[in-house]
């Protein structure tokens, strides 16, 4: 007897005629697959429509501007960048062609090409060396604090800035320049050949025979390895209480003043709590103990950011009391990101808030100090570390202090 089986079982298990079967499946995944490209179509359609219309009107750029030529393209992507930076209502976000990021990184590194001298402008055409840096040409030739600047390669002093006289000076590697310099009555010259030096971020001294003093200008460059070699001299020297000082410190690197904090803070302090979009809160503590000692600590209005920073942390902590005016008020950090790996430059704009141990965005409002204490009006214009210290009644206040606590 011949057997009867179906055929849709047999040929579809021999495989001789699957088409039938096979089409409604495979035109199933072709419209699914064309659904999903057009949805995503449509949805960076939506997301970038704006960056159409930028492409759109370069392509009309490029067919008909009359004075075309090869950096045409180059300057409107530039343009571009730079107008959705400055659109975007952050005060602090910006655009740096890859050239000018190179300039900002080396400008807050510390190292510049010159002779390692610093200059103040004490009034009447008076130039005054305030500080000389190690290891710099300046040092080499002999010039030193306290030598008053009378000619710069050959142009004397007379009638101009202090800006104005120092662009006698070049600045390139290996250029060699002429000052000379007026000391004890004498005229003295010196010859110096250019190269890059380091300009420290922290200067520091022994302000009584207890009391040591540490100015930190930004946190930048090897401020962390300065502040410890501060605290290292001065304990040397017998300090037994501190006046720490960051008036006119814009700020710089949140890592840095995180660093920086640890050198003051007992372990396990907390620092800051920073809060973003993407990470949502990150918290960062102290991680061995620090300096155990009587801080006064001085600010000011032109103290901003990670300046603010340690000094919330050393308030809120009660490591620190403060003296001096109300901080500027910046309680939120920038991040740079680069495009195309920094071929096309890099962006920077606001991506965090940060907050006081206290749990205070400071954003705004500032820090306002233990102790207000105001300058004299003659010397809000002086470099903080040139102010006599007769005339510095913020130092003043906390110099005096630590000395009554020493006396209790």
């Amino acid at each position: 007897m011949k057997e009867r089986t179906s055929p849709c079982i047999a040929e579809d298990s021999y495989g001789k005629a699957p088409g039938h079967r096979r089409w409604p499946l495979v035109l199933c995944c072709f419209l699914s697959a064309a659904l999903a490209a057009l949805l995503t179509s449509l949805y960076y359609q939506r997301q970038f429509a704006g960056l159409n219309a930028i492409s759109q009107a370069m392509g009309i750029v490029d067919r008909n501007y009359y004075f075309l030529d090869q950096d045409t393209d180059k300057n409107m992507v530039t343009g571009a960048l730079r107008g959705l930076t400055a659109s975007m209502g952050d005060d602090y976000a910006q655009y740096y062609t890859r050239e000018e990021y190179q300039d900002f990184v080396s400008a807050n590194s510390g190292s510049f090409v010159g002779m390692g001298v610093l200059v103040s402008d004490e009034g009447e055409g008076v130039f005054l060396v305030t500080e000389v840096y190690d290891n710099t040409p300046a040092q080499e030739a002999g010039i030193l604090a306290g030598d008053v600047l009378l000619t710069a390669n050959g142009h004397g002093v007379e009638g101009e800035t202090l800006s104005s006289f120092l662009e006698y000076i070049t600045h390139e590697e290996g250029d060699v320049n002429t000052v000379t310099v007026l000391r004890d009555g004498q005229e003295l010259t010196f010859t110096m050949t250019m190269r890059e030096v380091y300009s420290p971020y922290v200067t520091y001294r022994m302000q009584t025979d207890t009391i040591g003093y540490i100015y930190i200008s930004g946190f930048h460059g090897q401020v962390v390895r300065e502040v410890q070699e501060a605290v290292k001299s001065l304990r040397g020297q017998g300090m037994q209480m501190l006046v720490l000082d960051v008036r006119d410190d814009l700020g710089g690197s949140l890592a840095d003043v995180c660093e920086v904090a640890d050198i003051f803070l007992p372990k396990d302090a907390l620092i800051t709590t920073v809060k973003s979009r993407v990470n949502k809160e990150v918290v960062y503590r102290t991680k061995k103990d620090g300096l155990d000692m009587p801080i006064a600590m001085l600010v000011n209005e032109y103290s901003a950011s990670a300046s603010e920073l340690l000094s919330g942390a050393l308030k809120d902590n009660g490591a620190a009391k403060l003296f001096g005016t109300v901080t500027f008020g910046k309680g939120i950090v920038q991040t740079f990101y680069d495009i195309n790996f920094g071929r096309d430059g890099t962006i920077k704009f606001t991506t965090d808030a940060y907050y006081t141990p206290s749990g205070v965005c400071i954003q705004g409002t500032g820090i306002t100090p233990d102790v207000e204490v105001e300058l004299p009006e003659d010397v809000v214009y002086y470099a903080i570390y040139d102010i006599p210290y007769e005339q510095d009644t913020q130092l003043q206040a906390a110099v005096a202090y630590l000395e009554a606590l020493n006396a209790n």
